[in-house]
């Protein structure tokens, strides 16, 4: 199944699909195996399911709602979940982040989707965890511009990284959670554990 994980990702970056950094997803991986009581996982952003392949291959026991709003990142997500026989514990969802409802409640919720909303989302889901639950969102750097400006000159995506920045500064102080920002894992990886 390596290899194949290895085409599908290939494949992604060939496209111009975003996935997680190579050292992002090895932290996420990593994390999972050393919480064995994480099983029930949630994520924002399938792309081509390349991270929830990742994930649902750490242990046998974890299961993953994904969910994507571009109905073709999500077909070929299902495809290539299908091909590391992996439909049995990964089921996506074709809508927006915002939309999905469920009454389900999960150990780790994975955030890597349009980043202006992540404050949205946290909020949104914060009924679907419990006591423990990690929330882990990604690119809170992006790519450097949240901590320096001058990296774009692009004004839309600097008033992005405006947001970002706040949204992460707001995690951090967040009384309902123990926070850590991971500047240098990734594209700047934040874990959250409701406390």
């Amino acid at each position: 199944m390596n290899l194949l994980i290895d085409k599908i990702h290939e494949e992604a970056l060939e496209n111009g699909v975003p996935v997680m950094k190579d050292d992002g997803i090895r932290f996420l991986c990593t994390y999972l195996a050393e919480h064995p009581l994480i099983q029930r996982i949630l994520e924002i952003g399938t792309a081509v399911g390349y991270s929830s392949i990742m994930m649902a291959s750490v242990r046998e026991d974890i299961v993953i709602d994904t969910v994507e709003i571009d109905p073709v990142s999500a077909e070929k997500a299902e495809e290539n979940i299908r091909a590391c026989g992996l439909a049995d514990r990964i089921y996506v969802h074709c809508m927006d982040g915002a939309d999905y409802v469920t009454m389900s409640a999960y150990d780790l919720i994975f955030i890597d989707a349009a980043k202006s909303q992540y404050g949205r989302y946290l909020e949104h889901y914060y009924d679907n965890s419990h006591q423990g639950t990690v929330f882990v969102f990604d690119n809170l750097a992006f790519h450097g511009i949240v901590d320096d400006n001058s990296l774009s000159h692009n004004r839309s995506t600097v008033q992005m990284a405006h947001k970002i920045m706040k949204f992460r500064e707001n995690l951090l102080k967040d009384s309902r959670f123990d926070a850590v920002y991971y500047a240098d894992t990734g594209d700047g990886i934040a874990v959250a554990i409701r406390k």
